[in-house]
């Protein structure tokens, strides 16, 4: 009797290890990360983190060359965009006056985040594929900066991105894209340009978008053009 009791007990608690597990990798426990300057210009930037939810509970991740994790330098790069890379390069969102959300939630949690905040851009923050594997021996206008929108502003915010962001990385093929099919686009009140950083199928765009020092400013960049430097 007590030897069965033993088992038992010794089930529940592996259980609860599993569901703690569990619970420490489903990002619903999230919360945003809020960055207040020490003189507001008074605009707020949303910055959405990449979370491939696919209408479920899990951040799903897209894996590139080299085991790069979208959803994993979609983090760093925020926080790099956010705090910049020093004092010999230009300043980050942060240093250039703006208040900066950092959404590391669901898609729907963002969303609904991003509107409670009153954010003036939405920017969410990915990565691009154009094969499901890492791929060589095309040219690097297969590639570059591609930046989604929805709106007419959307539009507007999408052509400062795609000059200031592409024209840092190594990709040729920088350009805006209209769509209609995306939440992040559709549902913020916010004006929201979606920037795909790079593809991360090739070897030379992991590279660059792995060094973020080198030029996540350039998102602070081309937000400060598109509202007018406030």
């Amino acid at each position: 009797m007590h030897a069965m009791l033993r088992r038992v007990l010794s089930a529940l608690a592996s259980l609860a290890l599993v569901g703690a597990g569990l619970l420490a990798l489903a990002p619903t426990a999230s919360a945003d990360v809020t960055y207040v300057p020490e003189k507001w210009n008074g605009k707020v930037v949303y910055l959405s983190q990449s979370c491939h939810d696919r209408g479920d509970t899990v951040c799903h991740d897209n894996t590139g060359c080299d085991g790069f994790s979208e959803n994993l330098n979609s983090r760093r790069v925020a926080i790099a965009a956010v705090r910049g890379s020093g004092s010999d390069k230009p300043p980050g969102l942060l240093a250039r006056g703006y208040k900066v959300v950092r959404g590391d939630g669901l898609t729907r949690q963002n969303i609904d985040r991003s509107n409670r905040v009153g954010a003036d851009v939405h920017v969410p923050l990915h990565s691009n594929a154009i094969s499901v594997a890492c791929e060589g021996g095309h040219s690097a206008g297969r590639y570059g900066t591609h930046v989604l929108y929805v709106s007419e502003q959307g539009r507007k915010c999408a052509a400062e991105l795609v000059s200031t962001v592409g024209a840092g990385s190594p990709g040729t093929n920088d350009r805006r894209q209209y769509r209609t099919d995306l939440g992040e686009l559709n549902q913020t009140n916010a004006v929201a340009c979606y920037l795909e950083q790079e593809f991360h199928v090739w070897g030379d765009g992991i590279r660059w978008m792995r060094n973020r020092d080198a030029w996540s400013w350039r998102v602070g960049a081309g937000v400060d053009k598109y509202l007018g430097y406030p």
